[in-house]
């Protein structure tokens, strides 16, 4: 997983790896990445909005304001100041491999919106190290309705590469020993 490393490309087309295909059209989406406290800072929540795609590869976020500087929670029509010198980055993108994914719900609450909630480890130092036993989470509230097959997407690709591992473990040779 990894913040901040996605870069549209001109005409605003997706960077995609070798051989890595587009599964969702980029929906409308508002995110929370919440990162419990670590040795590398305190609690925090980062908000954004913008648009998610999901590969055959990983999940994908772009965020509509790219290269605001500040805090990503601070209002669209607050001044414009520069960083706090140990104010975190900017939330601008992330992307996380489903090979670092551990879990992906879908929640109906009564009283607010749908959601997907991800539960996921850093697959680099773009985030601080959660530590032993926690999880960094990703709230996400997609828009044009398309919320549900975005998880059933996720779940699919997510069990695909399980299914994949699970196979190769089972299909390796054993060493061979003569008689």
């Amino acid at each position: 997983m990894s913040i901040n490393s996605v870069h549209l490309a001109p005409g605003h087309t997706l960077p995609l790896q070798h051989g890595e295909d587009v599964l969702t059209a980029g929906h409308t989406a508002e995110i929370e990445l919440r990162i419990p406290a670590t040795i590398q800072g305190p609690k925090r929540n980062e908000t954004a909005k913008g648009r998610i795609w999901v590969t055959d590869h990983r999940v994908i976020f772009v965020s509509d304001t790219l290269d605001l500087p500040g805090p990503s929670s601070r209002a669209t029509n607050a001044p414009s100041n520069p960083p706090e010198y140990d104010a975190p980055p900017v939330l601008s993108s992330l992307e996380i491999p489903y090979s670092s994914l551990r879990s992906a719900t879908y929640n109906l609450p009564t009283f607010s919106a749908n959601h997907l909630l991800l539960t996921f480890l850093p697959s680099n130092q773009s985030l601080p190290d959660p530590g032993r036993g926690q999880l960094l989470e990703l709230k996400i509230w997609v828009g044009e309705g398309a919320g549900h097959s975005i998880w059933k997407r996720i779940e699919g690709e997510r069990n695909r590469i399980e299914e994949r591992q699970r196979n190769r473990e089972e299909e390796s040779l054993p060493a061979y020993e003569p008689a």
